[in-house]
Formats: C-alpha cells, structure tokens, sequence
C-alpha cells in the first residue's frame, strides 16, 4: 500500500511530500444538473454514493462549468485553460454552422479538438510516470490514434468508448443488454485493478445523464413509485433512475479504491460538464447551452482522505478549468513550460481554508446552438456581466441576491455595468477571444433554425482510420 507521509522541513516550513505518487480519478458526469446528487440538496434521486464521496471531501457550492456544453468544459478540464485559449468553443454540429440565415451576427466554429501544442493534465501525469486512462466520453475529435483529435495523443495511454462495447451512439444498451454505464465501470475498474502498483490517472467521464435515456426497468419501476416535490418537482422518472445508475458506478469505483487498499492514495474528484436539462435546475435561470446559472452550474465535490479534510463546504466560485492547476499542485507535478495557466489550484483551499481571492471568472461562448447564442460574461463577487453580441446588450445580476436572475439591474446600476465592461474587454483582448461582433451579411429576420438531424456528435464514434 503507498502510504503519503508527511516530511516537514526544516526552519519551521513545513511541505506535503507523497513517498510514492498519489493517484487521481477524475469523474465527469454528462448534463448532470447543479442539484440533481443528494448532497446539493436532492430529496427525490438517490445518490448514496456520491454523497459519501463530497461528505468524505470537501464540497463547492457554487461550482461552475467552463462552458455551457460539453466539448469546450471538457477541453478546460483537460487544460485549464479558458475556452479563447484553446478555441474549443462548442460542439461539432452543422445545424449551427457560421453565417446561416438566422443568425444575427458572424458566430465562429472553433476548434474541433484540442490543439497538439497544449499540454494536457494527462500529458503532464504520464511525463513523471503515470499509468493514464481515458474510459468513456472523449468529445474531443475523431483522429487516428496517436494524435490531437484522439486521447491517445493528448497524454492517454488507453482509450476505451461505447462503441469499443458493442454500444450505438447515444445508446444505453448494447444488443447483448448490457447497460452502458456497467460496461465503462467494468472497464474502468479492471483497468485500476492493473495498474494499481504503481501511479495512474483514471479520466472516467461517464455517458450518463444524457439524454434519450433507457433507464434499468427495476430503478425506473422504484421512482415512478416515488413523487417528487419542492425543486424536485419536475424530475422524471427515467432521468431520476439514470442518475443513481450513473451513481453506483461511482460507488463500485470507490469501493474498488478501498478494497486495493488505494483509498488513502487517491486524489478523487467529481463534477459535471455542463448544467442540466430545463426541469432539473429549478431555481435558475436557463438550461445546458446557455449561458444563465442553470447552463453552467454543475455539482463540484473533491475528496483525498487525510490530506483533504472531511465535512468542509466552499462558497467562492470554482471552474471546471481549476481541477487542472490543483491536481498538479497537489501531485507536486510542474505546470506545463510557456503555457498560460488561466485555472488556480483549489489545493490550498481544500487543504488549510485559504480564501481564493479571485477578482473575476469569465466565460466566452461566441457560437450559436439550440436557444443559446453568442455571449461572453464575467463573475466579479456577486455581480455577473452578460454580454450579448447580438444585440448589443449588457445584462447584469447580482447572483447572490438574485440566484435566478429575475432582475436585470443594468439599467438601475450603468457605473457597475461600465467597470466589469471593462474587465471584459480587457479579458477578451488578452485572452485572444473570437468576438461575435459582425453583422451577418446573409440574415434573414423570417428564418428559422435548422431542426432534427444534421449534427455530428463524435461521443462514441470510432476514429478515422
């Protein structure tokens, strides 16, 4: 069993220094809304294990995804970067393509993957030794092994997808009728099981709780049983099933720690990519692909038994892009070389209570999808500034008063709306940000969106050979 000891230095400083390498297992939920686990406060789904997870840890209470859809929180994940950075900005879809009749305003694609020069958390790890894994959703590209479109060429030493299962994209089942989330966590586990002498990175970002869901018939038979109620109500039974499905697969991945005797060895962290779907988020404001509190708030829970301690709760703002800089300050591993860092390391907070002290978080999404449009915005204390190409309009809440942001105060508050305008500006200019800002030349007021098929999600799909 590798044990961490704790060295203390002399003159009094004292350093965390692991004997052995610690390992990390990194959990990635699909569109699992802010509230959905019990411990955010869910009285209708049963997560058991999860909350065990964050009860064990520390939890976030106001954790954010990067962006709000899952390609580009994935590639912040991976990279701490903010989206201008990498340029991932949104999913492959055609539906949503650049200069369509509907749109007001020249939006831009991105990137499709993360670029080959930005070093990964993955990379990072398998510099100093790490076994690393991806096992499920990528989102990220659909290159040959080997290279930027393929986990195996950002630092991965193993990628296993659905359709390595036998699962169709999307699907929950395979035609042998094995449940998708069993299938990855039966992989995931026996992957652990290998490679538990010596330090590995476990990216296990499940395909659930995405929708069509196909739920098992007997948890789905226990909640349509059960009546959800207060903020739960709304909650169907399919996605209610779907998530503690989803849940135990986080407990065997727990349990699996603990019986290798790994359990104090491990850096475990839980969040998801996006906010939830429209009746999952109540009391916010908007949904997955919009840029409101319900679009980007996402569970967030970090746990490392003896290291991190137990039954704490943080109520500053934390990004999916910060996960990046504190697994590499809590493994004593280097930040990638002449590559801006734009996540902070949440490690001394977990670990000693220290306030982060962040002056702004932003987020930039100049694309257009579903409802979702181009908009840039910026957190500073309570107050959020949206900025929305298409009009051009500013829009300001104070979140904390107004969690659902009801009340738009920048009429009442123009001094406020100027200083964070400001900020922004400053952000995007030196993040190099694509602004929506053209007028689209072929904008027909009377057209409508594209609906149905089109789209090109590369959740499950095979790389090009």
């Amino acid at each position: 069993m590798r044990r961490l000891s704790l060295l203390f230095i002399a003159l009094g400083c004292a350093a965390l220094v692991p004997a052995k390498q610690p390992n990390v297992v990194l959990i990635l939920i699909d569109d699992m809304g802010w509230r959905d686990p019990g411990f955010v406060g869910n009285k209708y789904i049963e997560t058991p294990n999860i909350d065990k997870l964050a009860r064990e840890g520390a939890i976030f209470s106001q954790c954010y995804a990067s962006a709000p859809n899952c390609a580009p929180t994935r590639a912040c994940l991976l990279t701490g970067q903010y989206t201008s950075r990498h340029g991932v900005y949104t999913v492959v879809d055609d539906r949503y393509a650049p200069g369509q009749a509907h749109m007001k305003v020249m939006s831009t694609k991105g990137n499709d993957e993360i670029p080959d020069k930005t070093v990964t958390i993955a990379e990072s790890l398998k510099a100093k030794g790490y076994a690393t894994a991806l096992i499920g959703m990528w989102n990220l590209g659909r290159g040959r092994n080997g290279t930027p479109g393929n986990p195996t060429g950002q630092g991965f030493d193993i990628y296993h997808r659905p359709d390595d299962f036998d699962f169709e994209k999307d699907a929950y089942r395979n035609e042998k009728g094995k449940y998708l989330s069993d299938a990855l966590c039966d992989d995931a586990v026996a992957w652990i099981e290998k490679n538990k002498d010596k330090p590995f990175f476990l990216y296990f970002p499940d395909h659930s709780v995405h929708e069509p869901f196909d739920p098992k018939p007997e948890l789905l038979a226990k909640y349509k049983k059960k009546i959800p109620a207060g903020l739960d109500k709304g909650i169907t039974p399919e996605y209610a099933a779907t998530c503690e499905a989803a849940d135990v697969s986080v407990g065997r991945i727990m349990a699996t720690l603990k019986r290798l005797n790994l359990d104090n060895d491990t850096l475990v962290i839980f969040t998801s990519d996006n906010g939830g779907l429209p009746y999952v988020v109540n009391p916010l404001r908007g949904s997955k692909g919009l840029l409101y509190e319900g679009g980007l708030r996402v569970p967030g829970a970090i746990r490392w038994p003896g290291v991190i301690p137990a039954g704490k709760t943080y109520d500053e703002p934390v990004l999916s892009m910060d996960f990046a800089a504190t697994i590499h300050e809590a493994l004593h591993v280097p930040l990638p070389k002449d590559q801006p860092m734009d996540g902070i390391s949440l490690f001394k907070q977990v670990t000693t209570g220290a306030a982060l002290n962040r002056p702004a978080i932003y987020w930039h999404f100049p694309c257009y999808i579903g409802k979702g449009e181009p908009m840039s915005l910026l957190r500073a204390g309570d107050y959020k500034l949206i900025e929305k190409f298409a009009g051009p309009t500013f829009e300001l809440y104070n979140v904390k008063k107004d969690p659902s942001e009801a009340h738009d105060l920048a009429k009442a508050e123009p001094a406020k709306v100027e200083e964070l305008k400001k900020l922004l500006v400053a952000w995007q200019k030196d993040t190099g940000a694509f602004l929506a800002d053209q007028p689209n030349p072929a904008f027909d007021p009377n057209a409508k969106e594209q609906r149905g098929g089109g789209g090109k999600g590369n959740k499950g799909a095979k790389p090009k050979k």
